[in-house]
């Protein structure tokens, strides 16, 4: 039996048809998405199957409702997943009464986003599903589902905004509309964002009113400098999408992402309700270390996940120096210390291409910063320029790896072998901060070496 419905399951993988996923906005303010799935399969898989933050548990099956009847959303291995009651494969119309997710997951984008009092900005990643030949399949994936035996001809996300309701796109919108978006928000009831200097900034209308107009000013002016130092963002509609989490907890918390044109802020805590110059200044730098990426992250991007500090470190230096032009009183060597001691404390338990490993993510911000900046000081003080070249040298692929990007910087740098320098401090622990002062010292950094041998930018 096994056998025979991986021999249909491969003959219809000959199809290019995508599953298809029609989703509408209720008027209870919920969702119902109504699949309709390609071929006979006795179980799909969604790509992101991230747990839930808070208690690490699987956060759909707190939101999604299956209504037809044969079909049970269960958690197989890494993956939720629609199965088949019977054994059978899962009919091919799927009807799912979605309740939306507005909490943090450990490792991907928010499921939803609530702007306002009826405003909800819903991802369309969530809805992303691959069939198996065997629901059993599922439990022997890795955390690259396309590593195995899975078949997945795409997913066509439509949002559709159910009677008066308010539809908008932000995000890959133009993927969204080819039918391959790489991440696309629908912004359901959401008031109309602000549109100055290139850029649209959406903003929660319960946001606190100082923080509001702070991002609304502050980001068009932070895009407007990186495109004098960095050029166009290409055919990107850059969208800033703040969302107001609410003050039910003490301090003040502010998390999110980036997809393909947009930023993403969730903001949240008592301490944010009331001007904070250290909010503030957080918020710039996630603004700014987050829209570096339309240029350093989508533009270009890393080759493999061992390569990810590339275009994490040079956003973070992109960041600092970016705050450093436009925030009078922003110490950028003290933002630079902090990476540069974070950087040896880390490095002391395994080189940085085995990070992800580690389970350290944070190591790529910190020792990449680092590693941009000797780019930076090799290109004559101009990292945007290193990036611009970075871009233009691998604009076929649109990937640069370790060794392509170690390459671009011995062309600044000849004779003094920085890469060979380099590469074991992406290999090998560092014991001691020897190894970086060496790479600082070859590449005209000026530190000094405090009483315990690690070293303190001047």
């Amino acid at each position: 039996m096994i056998l025979a419905a991986a021999a249909a399951l491969a003959a219809a993988a000959s199809s290019d048809a995508p599953a298809d996923v029609s989703v509408t906005r209720r008027g209870d303010g919920g969702f119902e998405a109504i699949y309709t799935l390609p071929r006979a399969a006795p179980a799909w898989g969604f790509f992101r199957s991230s747990l839930a933050a808070e208690d690490r548990q699987p956060w759909r099956p707190r939101s999604w409702t299956v209504l037809t009847p044969g079909v049970r959303l269960e958690r197989r291995g890494a993956y939720d997943a629609l199965v088949a009651t019977d054994g059978g494969p899962v009919p091919r119309t799927v009807r799912v009464r979605v309740a939306p997710y507005t909490s943090e997951l450990l490792s991907d984008y928010v499921p939803a986003l609530r702007l306002g009092e009826d405003g909800i900005a819903l991802f369309d990643g969530q809805f992303s599903l691959f069939s198996v030949a065997t629901p059993a399949a599922l439990a022997r994936l890795g955390p690259d589902p396309e590593a195995g035996p899975i078949i997945d001809t795409s997913t066509r996300v439509r949002f559709r905004g159910g009677g008066a309701s308010q539809l908008r796109l932000a995000g890959d919108t133009a993927g969204y509309r080819r039918g391959n978006s790489a991440g696309t928000y629908g912004l359901f009831g959401v008031p109309g964002a602000v549109e100055q200097g290139g850029m649209a900034t959406v903003v929660d209308p319960q946001m606190p009113a100082w923080l509001a107009a702070d991002i609304r000013t502050f980001t068009p002016r932070l895009l407007d400098h990186y495109r004098k130092l960095l050029g166009s963002p290409g055919d990107l509609r850059p969208t800033v999408l703040a969302s107001w989490a609410g003050a039910d907890k003490q301090g003040a918390s502010l998390n999110g992402g980036v997809l393909k044109g947009l930023v993403l802020m969730r903001i949240s805590g008592a301490a944010a309700t009331r001007p904070s110059p250290p909010l503030r200044t957080l918020a710039h730098r996630y603004i700014a270390h987050e829209s570096a990426h339309f240029w350093l992250g989508q533009m270009v991007t890393y080759d493999k996940a061992a390569d990810n500090w590339i275009v994490e470190g040079g956003a973070d230096l992109l960041a600092i120096r970016a705050l450093g032009a436009t925030e009078p009183g922003y110490d950028m060597r003290a933002a630079l210390q902090k990476s540069l001691t974070d950087c040896l404390a880390a490095s002391k338990l395994g080189g940085l291409s085995s990070a992800a490993q580690r389970q350290d993510f944070q190591v790529k911000y910190d020792c990449g910063a680092i590693l941009s900046l000797v780019a930076e000081k090799v290109a004559g003080g101009d990292f945007p320029a290193f990036v611009r070249r970075l871009i233009a040298a691998n604009a076929g692929d649109g990937a640069v790896s370790t060794e392509e990007w170690l390459a671009l910087l011995e062309s600044h740098a000849a004779g003094r072998n920085l890469a060979t320098r380099i590469r074991p401090l992406l290999n090998q622990a560092q014991p001691t901060a020897r190894g970086w002062t060496e790479l600082l010292t070859a590449a005209g950094i000026r530190y000094r070496l405090r009483p315990d041998q690690t070293p303190e930018l001047l």
